[in-house]
């Protein structure tokens, strides 16, 4: 008979609110008041809820527990002073997959005192299945809110989502089957049909024509791709913009420079394009203007493609053009008000503590799941804890949320400095490669969260799969499950190892070593992938349009993501953007290292 000893008493208590919140003021003579925080724009409140003395029990609690030695647990919990992360507790022990076994009554008291919980929903499931016949259900899980991000689409894509209709929803699904197996024909024979076609409106018919425009053109057939697409533009080219996208790099790689240039400038200037998709329209416009020998029409359209700010073809754009584009970077602010009414919410009061004790994982959760319901108007506030945490995923997250498109003048982008966080998370033996280069990736493969596992498998901050992980490791043990196998690549520094060799491996995928549009597609597609693309791609030794021609449309969009992400950490940290020159150049853009290995301090 196990004994639930000193932790039952914590049972019967609501949840803690935190009370008196003791806030200290750093400044750089050691304290600082209301009045000077303009002038220190980060955050310099630092929240403390939990005494040393309580902190040092909740990590030692958390340790014997994972051992299942409860009655050493239960001799800390009665000594704690602070019961805020008791839920923590107790969801530690009740779903401990060995060393204990949890009752119906112990989850449904759970479920009564922290339903707000990140993981409340599993305990809601586990407590469904040992209810007795006769017992009421527990308290539902508290469901997540959700907040819509505020800046426009961060690729070259379709457009505007529509509410199409059921008719369009099922003939969208067959022609997606058809061309994920390379038949384009076939698709366009399907919705041609009479059964079908007269179940679509002319947007939703050109919409599919669209699509499968883009498979001829990836099926490098480009003679069709042109004759598809063109006739959506005629009759959809405001509603349907990709249609000008594929028509214009179809006629570009057929030498048809003036057939293509005027496709890519009706989509600079496409009502229903994202900035991503406008810009990618001007900068070819002005690509094929040059290539028509019209020069003189290339800087208006260049112009538009720099106007729409932080995309990978407006950089592009503005570096053609002769900008010195500089990026001002707003640090949220944090005043003892806003932190107090943060405070005030106990999601937030738990992750403050949680970071006391050391569990950032924890803390990311809960100030994420936090920021849906906080109101809007604390999010810069939100932000500013966040950075100061150190919880990078947290401040990517309200950032985006918060985010307003940045005002710009031709030479300067307003940015919002939560939206490209600094992390302090470090490989295992330091960096190797420069911090801008890794945080790129990171930024795009995980958004920081170091818990993040794809469908596919891939685990941690750089999205690392297990058979990648042996492979570099040559440590066959990560492949199998369990703490002791692939979820070692939830560890943040150990992924980021991991990821960093794997990186330095990759350099050598394309001439010239280290040649980033190769790198980028190797990581996100793979070494073979790159191999099979480079060879059988019609790329006619064209940088720019090795990229427009990949296959895979995702790794398409990763290449351009994550070399802006890399161009703007480069100017967040103060550093040059040499690559960023030799992309606007046309040519392959290279890694070049700007940071003495293990040189620097973590800002």
């Amino acid at each position: 008979m196990r004994k639930r000893g000193a932790f039952v008493r914590f049972f019967s208590t609501a949840h803690f609110l935190a009370g008196t919140i003791v806030v200290g003021l750093i400044g750089l003579t050691g304290s600082v008041n209301a009045a000077d925080l303009t002038s220190y724009p980060t955050s310099v409140l630092t929240p403390s809820l939990l005494s040393e003395a309580d902190r040092d029990r909740y990590r030692r609690i958390f340790s014997v527990q994972e051992t299942g030695d409860w009655r050493a647990a239960d001799r800390q919990i009665a000594a704690l002073e602070n019961d805020l992360l008791m839920g923590y507790v107790l969801h530690q022990r009740f779903m401990h997959p060995t060393a204990y076994r949890s009752r119906f009554a112990e989850l449904r008291d759970w479920m009564r005192n922290y339903a707000d919980h990140p993981d409340a929903l599993r305990v809601y499931k586990l407590a469904q299945r040992r209810r007795p016949s006769n017992a009421a259900m527990p308290r539902r899980a508290v469901p997540r809110v959700y907040r819509r991000v505020a800046h426009l689409q961060y690729a070259v894509a379709e457009g505007p989502r529509r509410d199409f209709s059921r008719n369009f929803r099922n003939a969208a699904r067959k022609v997606r089957s058809l061309l994920r197996r390379e038949r384009p024909t076939q698709a366009l024979n399907h919705i041609s049909q009479r059964s079908v076609r007269r179940g679509l409106n002319h947007v939703e018919f050109d919409t599919l024509l669209s699509r499968i425009a883009t498979s001829y053109y990836i099926e490098h057939r480009d003679d069709r791709a042109l004759e598809v697409a063109t006739q959506v533009t005629r009759r959809s080219r405001d509603a349907v913009p990709l249609a000008d996208w594929y028509a214009g790099l179809a006629a570009w790689r057929q030498g048809k420079f003036s057939l293509a240039a005027d496709h890519f400038t009706h989509l600079s200037t496409a009502p229903n394009a994202s900035d991503w998709t406008r810009a990618a329209g001007g900068f070819w416009a002005a690509r094929a203007y040059v290539a028509n020998h019209m020069p003189e029409k290339a800087a208006p359209v260049l112009e538009i493609a720099a106007d729409t700010g932080a995309t990978f073809y407006g950089l592009l754009a503005a570096q053609q053009l002769g900008r010195d584009v500089q990026f001002h970077w707003v640090q949220a602010p944090l005043d003892p008000a806003g932190l107090n009414l943060l405070m005030a919410n106990p999601t937030v009061a738990r992750a403050v503590a949680l970071v006391e004790i050391g569990r950032r994982d924890m803390a990311e959760k809960e100030l994420i799941r936090a920021h849906g319901r906080i109101d809007p108007s604390l999010d810069h506030a939100l932000i500013a804890l966040a950075e100061r945490l150190q919880l990078p995923a947290t401040q990517l997250q309200v950032a985006s949320a918060a985010y307003v498109p940045p005002t710009h003048g031709p030479d300067r982008y307003v940015m919002n400095a939560g939206l490209f966080p600094v992390p302090s998370y470090e490989p295992e033996g330091g960096f190797r490669l420069d911090r801008a280069l890794v945080f790129a990736f990171m930024r795009q493969e995980s958004k920081f969260k170091p818990s993040a596992r794809s469908r596919a498998g891939a685990r941690g901050l750089m999205q690392i799969m297990p058979a990648t992980a042996s492979h570099i490791t040559q440590d066959r043990s990560l492949r199998r499950s369990g703490r002791m196998g692939r979820d070692r690549l939830f560890d943040p520094s150990f992924n980021l190892s991991l990821g960093q060799q794997y990186l330095e491996e990759l350099m050598g995928s394309g001439e010239p070593h280290g040649n980033l549009y190769m790198l980028m597609t190797a990581y996100n597609g793979g070494p073979g992938n790159l191999r099979r693309w480079l060879k059988n791609t019609d790329y006619q030794n064209d940088p720019l349009l090795f990229i427009e021609s990949i296959p895979a449309p995702e790794t398409r969009g990763y290449i351009e993501r994550v070399l802006t992400n890399l161009w703007i950490y480069r100017d967040r940290l103060g550093q040059d953007v040499p690559s960023l020159e030799t992309a606007a150049a046309g040519l392959w853009p290279v890694y070049q290292p700007q940071e003495r290995a293990g040189s620097f301090a973590q800002r």
